[in-house]
């Protein structure tokens, strides 16, 4: 069994169906092994906001803020959005594929998705393979579509708050590093971010506690990308999502 941090992006990509690491943060979670977070990832999950800042933040789970708030109030707008949309619609306008379009663009999954060719291999086909299943043998007319994306849009707000639940107790909260802002400053000047710096030095601290082994993450740029002097600097293994837990059918790829 092995013992892994979660950095932000493996528990944001298991809480909604139209993550774009829904499918390996899945199977991440559906393993036996020992996941650990901490307060810094819990507070960019769900608690942080334009007012607040680690420091001062009283975390929580069940505050709907951070990236839980963010793409939780989007389909919530969204639902209401389609629902209008879609009523003016014509039957003859309607097809699979047109509904996978609206979801995408209602829900501005395109203006945080990069490369665009990962919403076309990875996201389009989890909200066409739902809406498929939700239409079955009938015509997609603007009523059944208007069904259809109602189920689709109440099955992720749903999934969402009890995934957050469950998150609070498959994750164990693990212990905070005591380095001071200026140390990890010193030793992570390389990596952006303040909140990342946090990340990456509770979860060195966590493995000089044996609590963990490595951290998991889908950041490429900012974590995965400054491994090897991360690991220099802390030795402190740094794995992406997409290597360690990609479906082992289909090929590897960004």
């Amino acid at each position: 069994m092995s013992r892994y941090f979660l950095d932000t992006g493996p528990l944001v990509g298991v809480t909604f169906l139209h993550d774009l690491w829904r499918d390996e943060a899945e199977r991440l979670f559906e393993t036996d092994n020992s996941l650990s977070t901490s307060r810094a990832v819990i507070y960019e999950y769900c608690n942080s906001t334009s007012e607040n800042s680690l420091d001062s933040a009283e975390v929580s789970w069940e505050t709907d803020e951070g990236r839980f708030g963010d793409k939780f109030s989007k389909i919530r707008a969204a639902q209401t959005n389609l629902g209008i949309k879609l009523r003016s619609c014509a039957d003859e306008e309607l097809d699979l594929e047109t509904l996978v379009d609206e979801f995408i663009a209602v829900t501005r999954i395109e203006e945080n998705v990069f490369p665009p060719r990962l919403i076309r291999e990875i996201i389009r086909p989890n909200i066409r393979s739902f809406l498929r299943d939700e239409i079955g043998d009938q015509q997609v007319t603007s009523k059944v579509a208007r069904e259809a994306m109602d189920a689709l849009c109440d099955t992720i707000i749903t999934d969402a708050l009890e995934t957050r639940a469950q998150l609070q107790s498959r994750l164990t909260w693990g212990p905070t590093s005591e380095w001071t802002e200026e140390e990890r400053n010193r030793r992570l000047w390389f990596v952006d971010g303040y909140v990342d710096k946090v990340i990456l030095c509770d979860a060195n601290h966590q493995r000089n506690r044996n609590f963990i082994g490595k951290i998991v993450t889908s950041d490429k740029s900012h974590m995965y990308g400054n491994r090897d002097r991360i690991r220099a600097v802390l030795g402190l293994p740094v794995v992406y999502i997409k290597d360690e837990f990609a479906d082992p059918d289909l090929p590897a790829g960004d």
